[in-house]
Order: C-alpha cells, then sequence, then structure tokens
C-alpha cells in the first residue's frame, strides 16, 4: 500500500469516526469535534505557506518544512489539550509554540512571495518584515514567561510588519511602471 493510499484510508477512516461521535455522541463530544474541525481549518491554512515555501524556493526547503511542522505540532498539541482538559490550557511551552508556529507561517508567506529579480528596495523591504518577526517572536516570549509587553509595541510592530508584507507587490508595480 502506497503513502498516499494510506493517508486516504486514514483520513476517511477518521471522517467516519467523527461523524459518528457527532450523530451518537454527548453535546460535549460535538463541541470537541467542532473545536477540532475548527484548529484544523486555522491550523491548515497556516501551514500552506510553508508548503508554498517548499515548492517555490527549494533552497529554503528546510525553513518551509520546518513551518510546516510547527503548524502540525501545534495543532495535535491544542487538540491533546482539548480532549484531555475539555478545553485550551496553554501552558507557557504551547504558547512559545503557537507563536512559533505563527510566525514561521507568515515568514514563510513572505519568503514564498519574494522572487530572484527582486530589487534591492523589496528585498530589504522583506528582510525588515523578516527582523519585525524575529522581534515578535522574542517580545512574545519574555511576554509569554511573564513579563508585560505594552500594548503600543505590538500595535507598532504590527503595522511595521503589515506594511513590510503589503508594500514589495507595489514597488515591483512601481518599477515596472518606470521600465
Amino acid at each position: 500500500m502506497t503513502p498516499a493510499r494510506i493517508a486516504i484510508w486514514t483520513l476517511s477512516i477518521g471522517a467516519v469516526v467523527l461523524i459518528l461521535l457527532i450523530l451518537g455522541g454527548s453535546e460535549g463530544a460535538q463541541q470537541k469535534v467542532g473545536w477540532a474541525t475548527l484548529l484544523f481549518l486555522i491550523f491548515s491554512l497556516n501551514s500552506l505557506p510553508g508548503l508554498l515555501l517548499i515548492q517555490r524556493r527549494p533552497r529554503l526547503v528546510h525553513f518551509g518544512a520546518t513551518a510546516l511542522a510547527l503548524s502540525v505540532a501545534t495543532y495535535f498539541v491544542l487538540l491533546d489539550s482539548l480532549f484531555a482538559h475539555g478545553w485550551f490550557e496553554v501552558h507557557t511551552a504551547v504558547g512559545i509554540l503557537l507563536l512559533l508556529a505563527v510566525v514561521a507561517g507568515q515568514a514563510s508567506m513572505l519568503l514564498a512571495f519574494g522572487r530572484d529579480e527582486d530589487s534591492p528596495l523589496v528585498n530589504a523591504t522583506l528582510a525588515g518584515s523578516l527582523v519585525v518577526l524575529a522581534l515578535v517572536v522574542v517580545l512574545g516570549i519574555v511576554s509569554i514567561t511573564g513579563t508585560h509587553i505594552g500594548d503600543r509595541v505590538y500595535g507598532t510592530l504590527a503595522v511595521l510588519y503589515l506594511l513590510g508584507a503589503l508594500l514589495p507587490p507595489f514597488l515591483r508595480w512601481e518599477q515596472a511602471e518606470q521600465t
């Protein structure tokens, strides 16, 4: 049996089990299935940039694979917490894992949309966004472990990240208009 066939059967059997839980289970079981589905949607979306990075920039395959692995690991850790405790008990390690998964997904997206022919300005903008994400990780870990970081700091970093993530297409457009 091929790995693809094993994945198809595993997903199909898992779907049947979930449907049986929904139809025959208690309201609590139904809610857990709903939360598990929501988590799957969130973390599958978060893992897509890692896959895209692997496809578009093969020399960054290790980073894309790491982002993908972090997203999958976070899904299962949160899912385990949901089923074990009935809700998400986010301890320090889980919070850090969640932060790393989200930031790795965003960094993968930025790297996947970079182009070899990008100008130095576009590359600098993307690099600036990656620096902001690194700061978010460092400050997020400091915050998760107990030191309060002000909302103004996070707000400023969020705006800088969004600017750096949204500017490259417009910078490329402007450069195309000039040629």
